[in-house]
Parts: structure tokens; sequence; C-alpha cells
């Protein structure tokens, strides 16, 4: 068998590689609201100011100024926000498949798609201390650094979360809607509890914005109903019966009443002399 010339393979391989390059740098997401000052570190370079509608790759580091919030939709419908002084990492992302994410401080709020209940599929924010695992639900995740805790809120369905000592998740637990669970360094979820009120309020409120955004659960609703109307041709409506003008009633009457209504009555006979 005749080996390949050296110029040939050479030139192969540069193709190969230059296509994963291309790959790896489609974006997995984009920001979609924002309120105040965001900035995202990409590769080695500095930390560079983020805008409205500025793509996402994986491997950024997003984090929010104080005062500042960001809403970031990723592939598969993801949409995440994150509160003031908050960081983030994009560590995995494949579509309706597997996804990973670091939450290094601050409060993130995670909408997650039913497609991730797939058998395979998963969703996971991960703290120093705790690691929230979802299929389809909307939770709140929060680190101190300065107790150097995990604090998990359940917004709707189940969320799955268990200690970074616990590779194994043997003693997972399960956190429902309005129930919240600590993570302490080194240590194991405590027992989840109902959240009170008060903490109820500070965790959704702030994450939900005022300028630019839209609370979670409407912002995913309204983007799947816009591709549902995209995919489906759009009938003409009729207009209801209150806004119907004079003439347009014209319009939906049958033709032996249209006659009647055109027909011009014959002129009267002359009077008899």
């Amino acid at each position: 068998m005749r080996q390949m010339p050296r110029r040939l393979a050479i030139l192969i391989a540069l193709t190969i590689l230059c296509s994963g390059i291309a790959r790896a740098q489609e974006p997995v997401g984009s920001v979609t609201a924002l309120e105040g000052t965001a900035e995202v570190r990409r590769a080695a370079a500095d930390w560079a100011p983020l805008a409205n509608g500025d793509p996402l790759f994986l491997g950024d580091v997003i984090r929010t100024m104080p005062d500042s919030k960001a809403r970031l939709l990723f592939r598969g419908d993801t949409v995440l926000t994150l509160a003031a002084s908050s960081e983030l990492t994009v560590d995995e992302d494949t579509v309706g498949a597997v996804s990973r994410f670091s939450l290094g401080a601050g409060l993130v709020r995670a909408l997650v798609p039913s497609r991730y209940g797939a058998p395979g599929a998963s969703f996971e924010v991960e703290t120093p201390t705790a690691i929230a695992g979802v299929r389809g639900t909307e939770f709140v995740a929060s680190y101190d650094h300065a107790t150097e805790e995990t604090l998990v809120l359940g917004v709707t369905d189940t969320t799955r979360v268990r200690g970074r000592v616990d590779p194994r998740a043997s003693r997972e637990v399960a956190v429902g809607p309005n129930e919240s669970v600590i993570v302490r360094r080194g240590s194991v979820p405590l027992t989840p509890t109902r959240a009170p009120g008060d903490v109820l309020r500070r965790l959704l409120g702030a994450t939900d914005m005022r300028h630019g955004g839209r609370l979670p659960e409407r912002e995913l609703k309204a983007l799947h109903r816009a591709k549902s109307e995209a995919a489906e041709p759009r009938t003409p409506r009729r207009p209801s019966q209150g806004a119907v003008t004079p003439d347009a009633q014209v319009v939906d009457q049958p033709i032996q009443e249209l006659d009647k209504r055109q027909r011009v009555p014959p002129p009267p006979p002359p009077p008899p002399r």
C-alpha cells in the first residue's frame, strides 16, 4: 500500500483541526436582557463588557456587578437569570442532553425545559459545596462565600440536591416547590424545609427584572408560543359580531338576501284618467 504524501496528510490534519475549532466556537447561548453592567471572561483574555444580544460560548465566565442582573438564554430553551454580584461559568451545553454550569458566587435562577427529562439527559448547577440537578423544572441556587453555604430553593416540580463530598449521590435529597435546603462545605444536604415567605420574596425578587426582562416562566412560554405560531399557517380571523360595520355585514349575507337588498322596486303605475 502506498503511503499518503506528507503534504496531503498535513493538509487533512489541519482541516480536521480547523473544523473542530469552528465547532468549539459556535455560540451556545446569548444575553436576552440586561439591567446594569455585566462582564464576560473568555479563554485567557481579560474581562470584557457584555451587552444585550451578545453571544455566549462554552468556557465563558459571566459576572454581574452590584445592582445588576442578566437574563441568559441557552440552546434547548434553558433560561438562566443572574442576580447582582454573581458569577457563572458555562461548563457544558449539549442541546437537550447534558448541560453543566458552575455558580462561583451569588445567585442564579434556572428555568429548565422538560426535554431534560429524557433518558440520559441531565442539567446541573454546581457550587463549591453542592450540585443541584433537575429534569425539567425551575429552581434558585445561591452560594455565600462568607459562610461557605449553598442554598437551593425549589420553585416548581422537584430539584435533586447533593453535596460535593457525595459523588455517588447516596445522600441526595429532593426539594419540592417552595422548599429550601442548605449544603455546607464538606457536608451533605440538611433536611429540606418549607421556605418562609420572606425568603421566597427575597430569592425570587433578586432575579425579577424591571427593565427589558420578564419573569422566566413567562419568557419561556412566550418563546414556545412564538415558535408554534411560526410553524403553523395562520388563518384570517373573522371580526366579532360587535365590531362588524353595516357594510361588512353585507358580505356575510346569502346571495338571496343580497338580491333582495340590491333589487330596486318598480315604479308605481300611473293614476287612472
